[in-house]
């Protein structure tokens, strides 16, 4: 029995695959301890945990960094670069503001140490290692429970990383650069070897308790780039983590678009605390120019936008007396006030619920009462502030909210020159289905695709996943001269052969690719690599002019070697939904505000055949679908649902 787990911030959804069938579980995440909910959903699906072997998401990493609840971590660089990580590359959000908002840090000045020793930019030591500096690192480190090491050209000669190593007591999580992002710039590969050492500890504790209490048959977590890797690995890499969740929400996604032939899919998965959008042609997206907390990532991650808008974001007035929704959410506990926990602020959810668009009968996750009375009075409270009445109010948090994730898929479709009407909106997460038609017509989208188990989907996404792992080094190999093709393969056999030790007794397929410039170029782009070097640098051009318009006579060089090694797992093919000969009948009525009464409908009742025409609500445990006026379904032989224009 195969199990997908994603925890989120308000709930952990949970898929099960056992032969040839799927059952999906939802419950409300647990944040002072997510072990708590994974166990709860567990026992309340009646399983037996040893004998399952369990894919995690997790936002323990995530979550830490954006509350700044990391460990106490010492920073190690050479003396003179102990203020790297404040410096940053100096690019300011604001560029004509004389008086801008300093960032927030999360470490001090104090908490940096520079160390003697250098390598040259070919990996030689031009001054040795002071042995009196390992005194000065064994007293400062005393106190912290991570060290974060970054010196200059680690990737080509990791010795002085290595000795600062040694000299760290047994019981402190090291960070080495080499290690963690055999890359060059100093700056990013600091800063993501930071990130690696101040969430390390609580990921690594994380997974150990989980690994302990769950005593599953096999344990694997999701990382960023799509694939899973082994929980001890995962420990030890936790900045791999960061977008473990929604990485899954993509995965699942490419395989709906396989089944339907979507090459093009415009994902939208909006949650209880956030929404996170993305493109897919063919593949989706990976980018290592991510960043969290004004800390840049230079790991492959899949390219995912996300922004603070989702089912539980709160309703609240600026300084100028203008309604905003979100970023802050109320999360799991309390939550939106119509779950009856004690929130008291008005949420999107609440908003959902007084229009109609929930109705007073559904069951979060399955089991949870709505409470609309509760939801009215937050409603009204706000509304008097405003001088309007609740519905009034409810439609202008929806109006918000959905130009907001209308906005976030602008910018990675429009802004990047995509059409967005030639892609089909595939919208889950347990509350997308509740704005996925408005947002359509924002951006002139007239197919959407609701995906089977859209109110757990990410969860869905992490037993389809692939056994995957990036590797990479940087090599400066100019591709005119003669021997850069040997030592590009040998640093590739390199890669490899690492990749097989991390990757121990999988049938392992590689793919090789190359990080490309202009000689002088500050910039590069990522290309297949092939042998023909010639060939490889006409590649360049073609692909530069496309992306920016014009291409330059000056020679090309690989700045970067990346290896991509993947184990498949074996296949999953969804359980088709079978035919029906005759309609389907609602399964109750209500109100929605400004439309009247419409017909609700069980999706779990639908077969391939059904079609309806909105206005209607399609109900399941783990999410609700408003099919708008103007809006008809249809069901694809999966049971995916299929919207399209009326």
């Amino acid at each position: 029995m195969l199990l997908g787990v994603d925890t989120g911030g308000t709930f952990t959804d949970f898929v099960l695959f056992k032969g040839d069938t799927l059952r999906f579980h939802k419950t409300l995440s647990t944040p002072d301890d997510p072990t708590r909910a994974i166990l709860e959903g567990i026992n309340a699906m009646g399983l037996d945990p040893g004998k399952l072997q369990v894919v995690h998401g997790s936002t323990v990493a995530t979550n830490a960094i954006l509350e700044r609840k990391g460990v106490k971590t010492l920073f190690i660089t050479n003396k003179g670069f102990e203020d790297m990580l404040f410096i940053g590359r100096q690019a300011r959000k604001e560029l004509y503001n004389l008086q801008p908002e300093q960032p927030l840090h999360l470490l001090k000045e104090s908490d940096c140490l520079g160390v003697s020793g250098r390598v040259d930019v070919d990996g030689n030591i031009i001054q040795a290692f002071d042995t009196a500096d390992l005194a000065d690192i064994r007293e400062k480190s005393e106190g912290y429970r991570a060290v974060a090491c970054c010196t200059l050209f680690s990737f080509l000669n990791p010795a002085q990383e290595n000795t600062v190593a040694k000299a760290l007591p047994d019981d402190i999580f090291a960070s080495l650069s080499h290690q963690i992002l055999p890359e060059y710039r100093e700056y990013e590969r600091a800063s993501t070897t930071f990130l690696n050492a101040y969430v390390g500890p609580l990921v690594e504790g994380y997974l150990s308790r989980l690994t302990d209490r769950l005593s599953a048959r096999n344990l694997f977590v999701m990382h960023s780039a799509g694939g899973i890797m082994a929980v001890e690995q995962a420990g030890r890499q936790a900045v791999r983590l960061i977008l473990s969740g929604p990485a899954g929400g993509l995965v699942a996604a490419r395989q709906v678009g396989d089944q339907l032939d979507e090459e093009r899919l415009m994902t939208f998965d909006m949650g209880g605390t956030s929404t996170d959008v993305a493109l897919i042609e063919g593949n989706p997206g990976i980018t290592i120019e991510s960043s969290i907390a004004d800390m840049p990532m230079a790991i492959p991650m899949l390219d995912i936008h996300t922004i603070g808008a989702g089912g539980g974001s709160i309703a609240w007035l600026d300084d100028a007396g203008m309604l905003q929704v979100g970023p802050d959410s109320a999360g799991a506990s309390p939550g939106p006030a119509c779950y009856g926990r004690g929130g008291e602020q008005v949420t999107v959810t609440d908003a959902n619920l007084l229009l109609g668009r929930l109705p007073e009968t559904a069951r979060l996750a399955g089991s949870m009462d709505l409470d609309i009375d509760l939801a009215r009075r937050a409603m009204a409270r706000q509304a008097r502030k405003m001088n309007m009445d609740c519905e009034a109010l409810a439609e202008g948090i929806l109006a918000i909210a959905e130009e907001k994730m209308a906005a976030a898929l602008r910018v990675v479709s429009i802004q990047r020159g995509h059409d967005p009407r030639k892609f089909a909106l595939t919208c889950f997460g347990g509350a997308g289905g509740l704005h996925a038609c408005a947002i359509a017509d924002k951006l002139g989208i007239s197919r959407i695709v609701v995906p089977l188990a859209s109110g757990a989907f990410s969860a869905l996404g992490m037993i389809v996943g692939d056994r995957q792992g990036d590797f990479s080094r940087t090599h400066r190999l100019p591709l005119a001269e003669t021997d850069s093709l040997s030592t590009a393969q040998a640093i590739y056999a390199e890669l490899e052969a690492k990749a097989s030790l991390e990757m121990p007794n999988m049938n392992l397929h590689f793919s090789r690719y190359a990080d490309l410039s202009y000689q002088g170029q500050g910039f590069h782009l990522t290309l297949p690599f092939e042998e023909d070097l010639s060939a490889l640098a006409g590649q360049y051009h073609a692909v530069h002019q496309k992306t920016y318009g014009h291409a330059l006579d000056r020679a090309v060089e690989i700045i970067t070697m990346r290896l991509v090694a993947v184990a498949k797992t074996a296949m999953i093919d969804m359980p088709e939904v079978g035919n029906t000969a005759g309609d389907i009948s609602p399964c109750g009525h209500s109100t929605i505000h400004r439309i009247g009464k419409v017909p609700h409908y069980h999706r779990s009742e639908l077969r391939l055949g059904h079609a309806l025409n909105g206005p209607a609500l399609m109900l399941e445990d783990t999410a609700t679908l408003w099919l708008a006026p103007d809006w008809h379904l249809s069901v694809s032989p999966h049971g995916h649902l299929i919207l399209g224009k009326s």
